[in-house]
């Protein structure tokens, strides 16, 4: 939940896809998940091996974010100088709240140490792309970057090259594969094609309750669902974006002016197909928070009370990284009274969160939502229950929005729903997939203390590809 983001929509056998699919991403990730994902990268995680000192160099395209990415690598090699006015010159308001000129040529320095960096991949439109870069002594980095209207900066990240990976040959391999990863990870995989919960294909790791970052929005889409069907809500009705609504990035409606509307089935395309976290709020606002929290036990969640009171994004901002932290030990001990009193108790207006706050996991202080694999598969067939329903018919539109991989990896299959999430140290997928009269449900949830281990989310997300291949054999 560095940016309570969609997670990765990666190939992680094709480089050119990988690229596609991050840069798509980095329109929706924003500022604070930029400067995030920069000093992350400044921290020197997860270099890949070196390149080959013979790395073919790729022209960078003559557009306005190409030209951006170029000064990028120059900046990296010292061909140009840069004061923290230039980097502020090219960043965009939202940018600069989210990280300073100062900051950027910080990290800027740091790895300019790799140099010489060679632009060896790039793939873009005109206000997105994404280039891979190499270095003799640093390894291989992606550099991803996004800009506004005006060609300013609005997004802008760095991030270890997803390692190359041997997709698994069968399910003995896989489960080998998942139990070798850094971080502690779950990979289940349940036959649904009853309608229930079946057979379990495969399962890793521990089958308890876990952090799910924003895979929790699969709630908030049900308790909406709820709220249509007993007439309390439409699809067409207009929500309006507030001070007090407004959350962190990923997504994109903290960007609108106070007072935008949006109607409850945008802000529920944006909740699941990006991740809009100022999107989920408002449809939590719209539906209160108590039908987020009977959702979850009309979804089938075995435990509900571990989310109980059901916090928005902006909330557990606040609480996980607000005010230095302080609030971390009181949600941790609290009561579920004490915890609505912190809730309720929680400032309105501009969030007082920045950037560089968000450090540490606080998913260990029960700051996150939790649910076992099992609840998540129950969540998606109810999910698919409310879309046999008047009041749920856009649901399975609004699931499959956003595949979660890339088109190449979804071949084959009719209908593929997903759901993910992140934090510091969190990292989950989703997945509901239907061929001909099979379905099955494949989650993967990964959690650990040290956010280093999950920085190549290609490689966790890549387990759940390689469960996908295998359904399909």
């Amino acid at each position: 939940m560095t940016s309570l983001a969609a997670g990765p929509s990666t190939d992680a056998r094709s480089g050119s896809a990988r690229l596609s699919q991050r840069s798509r991403r980095l329109s929706v990730a924003g500022a604070l998940a930029a400067a995030t994902a920069l000093l992350l990268s400044a921290c020197g995680s997860g270099a890949t091996p070196a390149p080959d000192d013979t790395a073919t160099p790729v022209v960078i395209a003559d557009t306005v974010v190409g030209e951006h990415i170029s000064w990028t690598v120059d900046a990296l090699n010292g061909e140009v100088e840069v004061t923290a006015a230039d980097v502020e010159e090219r960043l965009n308001a939202d940018m600069l709240d989210a990280v300073s000129g100062e900051q950027l040529v910080d990290i800027l320095d740091q790895l300019g140490a790799g140099k010489p960096w060679v632009p060896t991949a790039y793939e873009g439109t005109d206000t997105q792309a994404a280039a891979t870069i190499e270095s003799g002594s640093q390894g291989s980095l992606d550099v991803q970057a996004s800009v506004d209207g005006d060609g300013l900066l609005s997004g802008l990240l760095f991030t270890p090259t997803p390692a190359e990976r041997t997709p698994a040959a069968d399910w003995d391999e896989l489960e080998e594969n998942v139990a070798a990863l850094d971080a502690p990870t779950s990979l289940q995989v349940t036959d649904v094609s009853d309608g229930t919960a079946g057979d379990v294909v495969l399962a890793v790791g521990d089958d308890g309750a876990q952090p799910l970052g924003s895979i929790f929005k699969l709630y908030v889409l049900g308790a909406v669902v709820t709220a249509i069907d007993e007439d309390r809500l439409t699809w067409d009705d207009e929500l309006e974006i507030t001070a007090d609504l407004k959350s962190l990035p990923s997504g994109e409606l903290q960007n609108e002016e106070d007072g935008t509307t949006v109607t409850v089935r945008d802000a529920a395309e944006k909740m699941i197909a990006i991740s809009d976290n100022t999107a989920t709020d408002m449809l939590m606002a719209a539906v209160g928070r108590e039908a987020a929290e009977h959702a979850l036990v009309d979804m089938g969640h075995s435990e509900p009370a571990l989310n109980t009171p059901f916090p928005s994004t902006r909330a557990l901002f606040q609480i996980g990284w607000g005010d230095d932290g302080a609030l971390r030990e009181p949600w941790s001990s609290g009561s579920p009274d004490e915890r609505r009193a912190i809730l309720d108790a929680l400032p309105g207006g501009p969030i007082e969160v920045e950037a560089t706050d968000l450090v540490g996991a606080v998913w260990t202080e029960g700051i996150d939502w939790f649910a076992t694999p099992d609840d998540l598969v129950a969540a998606h067939l109810a999910l698919q229950g409310l879309a046999e329903t008047e009041a749920g018919e856009p649901v399975r539109d609004i699931l499959s929005a956003n595949p979660g991989f890339a088109p190449s990896v979804v071949e084959g299959w009719d209908y593929v729903a997903f759901k993910g999430g992140s934090s510091v140290g969190v990292l989950a997928g989703s997945w509901y997939v239907e061929t001909g009269d099979e379905a099955y449900v494949i989650s993967l949830q990964a959690s650990t203390e040290d956010p280093a281990a999950l920085v190549d989310q290609g490689l966790y997300f890549g387990q759940a590809e390689d469960a996908l291949a295998l359904l399909a054999e």
